[in-house]
């Protein structure tokens, strides 16, 4: 009877264990980006549909307290080739914890109007993608939580640190 009683035992134990160790494994994965080494958040924006009327577009990035600034100048010789440019937008010593919010807003020398996009850091270590339609007035874009891999970028993107 007490063999019985013994194995009951082990086998509640090892129950228990698994699932204490199961827990531990996923705690582990559910971080913040701490902002630390190559942890850093980083959002890719990319402007597309780019043509020659196109005119000078200013990206604003907002993540808690700390804002990035990019303008797209249409005269740069180097944005005739593309329609589209994008760039990374990093926010280093800043812990971005999963869910927490963002914007995106793009404002054109065309019409001095503010769109903005609003997105949430995904829960994958890898940075947040948005797309905005620049021939629908700057206001047509999307969200692509964590798309990607850290440190890819486009041919052409410039890296805003």
């Amino acid at each position: 009877m007490e063999s019985n009683h013994f194995i009951k035992t082990m086998i509640v134990t090892s129950f228990i264990f698994t699932i204490v160790l199961v827990n531990a494994n996923l705690l582990a994965k559910a971080t913040a980006e701490t902002g630390v080494g190559k942890d850093v958040f980083k959002v890719i924006v990319t402007l597309f549909d780019i043509t020659n009327s196109t005119k000078d577009i200013t990206t604003i990035v907002n993540v808690k307290d700390q804002t990035k600034v990019k303008v797209f100048n249409a005269e740069n010789p180097e944005s005739e080739v593309e329609d589209k440019v994008s760039y990374t937008m990093t926010f280093p010593n800043l812990t971005v914890d999963d869910g927490e919010p963002y914007s995106v807003c793009t404002v054109s020398a065309e019409d001095f109007e503010l769109h903005c996009i609003e997105g949430n850091n995904s829960p994958l270590n890898r940075p947040e993608f948005v797309d905005i339609d620049v021939a629908g007035g700057g206001g047509g874009g999307s969200v692509a939580g964590g798309g990607g891999s850290e440190g890819d970028q486009e041919e052409g993107s410039d890296e805003e640190d």
